[in-house]
């Protein structure tokens, strides 16, 4: 009979902790998809600087993010973007300091919130070129995550 309980007791803990996990990995998927939404908007509207100087082709169809690496933990709102490089030689830091600036000034023109009144709600966190590709990394700053994942890169570099 005590067995029974045990078991039947056990049973339940079980299933509540995974309806918990399933509802909480639902619930991030939704935000995460909202935000990716939110960055990719940005993103297409800063685009054009890329192509007028030549750092990059024209993208042939609508341009996807990827969710960066779920190793920083779950929450990050970080996406990468990835483009074909053009003619031109690419200033890393130029192009870092024009995305910035415009993803940014986007961001007062549509008015985006961001986590805790931060200086700035998009950040492009990486940016570098690999096989004729240009990988832009964009973190936007929504959550207490997100500004820890910007701060530990801050640390590294």
């Amino acid at each position: 009979m005590i067995i029974s309980i045990i078991v039947a007791i056990v049973v339940a803990v079980l299933v509540y902790l995974l309806v918990h996990r399933m509802i909480s990995k639902r619930a991030i998927s939704i935000i995460t998809n909202d935000a990716q939404k939110i960055t990719d908007a940005a993103m297409n509207d800063v685009l054009p600087i890329l192509i007028e100087r030549d750092y990059i082709e024209t993208p042939d169809s609508q341009f996807a993010s990827e969710t960066v690496a779920n190793m920083w933990g779950a929450g990050v709102m970080a996406f990468e973007y990835q483009f074909t490089v053009g003619p031109n030689k690419i200033n890393f830091d130029e192009v870092r300091w024009q995305l910035n600036s415009q993803l940014n000034t986007y961001a007062d023109q549509n008015d985006i919130q961001s986590y805790e009144d931060v200086d700035r709600i998009f950040i492009v966190t990486d940016l570098w070129t690999y096989l004729d590709q240009l990988h832009i990394d964009v973190a936007y700053v929504v959550n207490e995550s997100t500004a820890e994942y910007v701060k530990d890169l801050a640390k590294l570099s």
